[in-house]
């Protein structure tokens, strides 16, 4: 791996943060009908895992694989959790964002897909936050 100093704190930063999220998510205990999307949940950790591992090692190829798996997985069913509008909205906003990313790892660019990136976990975080609030408010 290229030792970048200007890129280095952005990616600790977002190694930091990744981290986070996953940790916070891990211990979430889905509603009684989300029992069978934990399997679905992981795919999408070790698709994010790949990203994750391709841009701290500028593995293009690492990059472009998470990126596909989880474009793929947004189009599923599964995918669904909820109907209403603000997840739907939360729901294209990653999809577009991860579309974008596997661009950026496509044309090599790390600055770029680790932006890309970080735009895709910040739409995660939003339509997580929201299915919880979802799921506070049917409970």
């Amino acid at each position: 791996m290229r030792f970048r100093s200007k890129g280095t704190p952005f990616v600790v930063a977002f190694v930091v943060c990744t981290l986070g999220v996953w940790l916070g998510c891990r211990g979430d205990e889905p509603p009684q009908n989300m029992r069978g999307v934990r399997p679905f949940m992981r795919m999408k950790l070790d698709a994010s895992s790949k990203v994750l591992e391709g841009l701290t090692t500028e593995n293009f190829r690492l990059i472009g694989e998470g990126a596909r798996a989880l474009k793929k997985m947004s189009t599923a069913e599964k995918w669904r959790v909820s109907n209403d509008a603000l997840y739907r909205q939360y729901s294209a906003e990653f999809t577009q964002r991860v579309a974008r990313l596997e661009e950026k790892a496509n044309a090599g660019s790390l600055d770029g897909a680790l932006l890309a990136w970080v735009e895709c976990e910040m739409a995660c975080v939003r339509c997580h936050n929201h299915a919880r609030a979802i799921k506070i408010a049917v409970h």
